[in-house]
């Protein structure tokens, strides 16, 4: 049975509003313009934006999964007060996945072909959403259906997070290490020019480790993994 454009456009009305509506209030909630214990109504959000309830209420669900929202029975749905180590937790996430598991063994082929499909780190880049992207490629290379999924819940905040007016009320200074971690991302470049899969792979976590660094997560609870120093800088 041939479906019409007509049912294909109501099938997938619902699932772009709700989309919509997740990316708004999650810009929403990160920069602060809807702070912790702010009430959240249903009715209103859905009437301000012109749409039906369902796709307020599932963007909502969504961000109570991500524990952006808190819902109670008593208090209503509000924000959630959420902090700098939400981040640091999805920091961790994405270093994990594209360290340890995108880029070892028969896959570390992964970083070459996403790095060729992206323009080197200039001048006027931030490093921060430089390493973002690539690693929303990454993921979403290796794995497959769960790429989208993983990028909006982990990735899309923190690129939301590292504005520096953003992380600057958070206590954050995005400024402070950006050398390094500029010249951590050259390295990452260096060392696959001379076939240096592990020490690309090396690098990359060291750039990660400076990122948490940055969100002032605990030396000690970012180890280094698979190298008992940190690789050169070339």
């Amino acid at each position: 049975m041939t479906m019409s454009m007509g049912s294909l456009e109501e099938q997938l009305r619902p699932q772009l509003l709700s989309g919509l509506a997740y990316e708004r209030l999650l810009a929403e909630i990160i920069s602060g313009r809807l702070a912790p214990g702010q009430r959240l109504r249903l009715d209103l959000l859905a009437h301000s934006w012109a749409v039906s309830r369902t796709p307020v209420r599932e963007a909502l669900t969504r961000l109570s999964d991500m524990r952006f929202v808190h819902v109670s029975p008593n208090a209503g749905t509000r924000v959630a007060d959420w902090s700098c180590v939400d981040m640091i937790e999805r920091v961790r996430v994405i270093d994990r996945l594209i360290v340890k598991e995108s880029l070892t063994g028969s896959r570390a082929e992964s970083l070459s072909g996403a790095l060729a499909t992206r323009t080197p780190l200039t001048d006027t880049d931030c490093e921060l959403t430089w390493y973002l992207d690539l690693a929303e490629a990454l993921i979403c290379r290796e794995f497959g259906r769960l790429g989208p999924l993983i990028v909006g819940d982990h990735i899309d905040p923190l690129r939301l997070f590292v504005d520096p007016d953003t992380a600057r009320r958070h206590g954050v200074d995005v400024d402070s290490g950006r050398p390094r971690r500029r010249a951590l991302l050259a390295s990452v470049r260096a060392a696959l020019a001379q076939g240096g899969h592990d020490a690309a792979s090396e690098t990359l976590d060291a750039f990660g480790a400076s990122f948490l660094e940055m969100l002032g997560a605990p030396p000690a609870a970012s180890p280094r993994r698979g190298a008992a120093s940190e690789p050169p800088l070339r």
